[in-house]
């Protein structure tokens, strides 16, 4: 049986990133001051003289900086190019926006790196941190970010105001930072896996989706475990079961035995299997 979707896809970065994608071949170059502005209206709690921006190279066609906040160390890294076809085909191809956007995405004529390389152990932290610096290279010809690790992006709309920023420690923004991807063996038939679980180090989750069933519902379990892992700090593994809160819904977690070079992540990747009540193991 042979799958779809095969793009010959390089494994991703494990450190946080995001790409910056820009409709014109001229990057953004922000003074520092205007940068450590930028950066400090998200977070009130900063002051501009506690940015630290190392410009290394600022030119219209290439830029390469250093920018230090609090305990946050982030390169941003830009050249006049697209990015390689492999990874747009792996986000901007694969999301769930409508085809006008990714088509306007997909036609970008230059980007900006921005890998976080600090010190905080809060990996929402550090994404927010990324976020912050991304508002701060925000254009009017930035078409899109690109989060490559998480195969997923989406347009700035108003993603990166301050104020939206600021929310995601209160709720993370699971339409921005985790891809859901299909790979489908047939017409109807497909495996939907997340990916960008390895930033939180939580594992990846895979199921198998047949005719008829509504990958959202999935969705909604795949969350629902990744908060029970992540904010309750619980390692799951293979064999392990677990009833999804009071939805009657019982799953047995099992490893993943077949096309690993699609569904496995940085981190692994566990299938949800859906049982029966009476199959779930008895309390250790």
């Amino acid at each position: 049986m042979k799958m779809m979707n095969n793009h010959g896809l390089p494994i991703p970065n494990t450190f946080p990133t995001l790409h910056l994608v820009y409709a014109t071949s001229d990057l953004p170059a922000p003074s520092e001051k205007r940068l450590a502005a930028r950066l400090a209206a998200v977070e009130p709690r900063t002051e501009p003289n506690q940015i630290l921006a190392r410009y290394d190279i600022m030119e219209s066609h290439k830029i390469l900086i250093q920018i230090l906040f609090h305990d946050h160390d982030i390169r941003v890294a830009g050249m006049s190019t697209p990015l390689p076809r492999p990874i747009t085909d792996q986000t901007i191809h694969v999301s769930h926006w409508p085809p006008q956007t990714k088509m306007a995405m997909r036609r970008h004529q230059s980007h900006l790196s921005l890998v976080y390389t600090g010190k905080s152990p809060d990996p929402i932290e550090k994404m927010i941190a990324l976020y912050s610096v991304a508002h701060a290279f925000a254009t009017e010809n930035l078409l899109g970010i690109v989060n490559e690790g998480a195969w997923t992006a989406h347009p700035p709309a108003d993603f990166l105001s301050p104020a939206s920023i600021r929310t995601y420690r209160e709720e993370i923004p699971f339409n921005l930072w985790v891809g859901y991807v299909k790979f489908f063996i047939d017409e109807q038939r497909f495996w939907l896996a997340t990916k960008g679980h390895h930033i939180f180090d939580v594992p990846d989750l895979a199921a198998f989706v047949q005719p008829g069933e509504d990958p959202q519902d999935m969705i909604h379990h795949f969350i629902n475990v990744f908060y029970h892992c992540f904010e309750k700090d619980v390692v799951v593994t293979p064999g392990d079961t677990l009833e999804i809160g009071a939805t009657g819904r019982f799953f047995r977690f099992a490893e993943v035995s077949e096309y690993a070079d699609y569904l496995m992540g940085p981190a692994g990747t566990l299938v949800m299997e859906e049982i029966e009540p009476g199959e779930i193991n008895p309390p250790r």
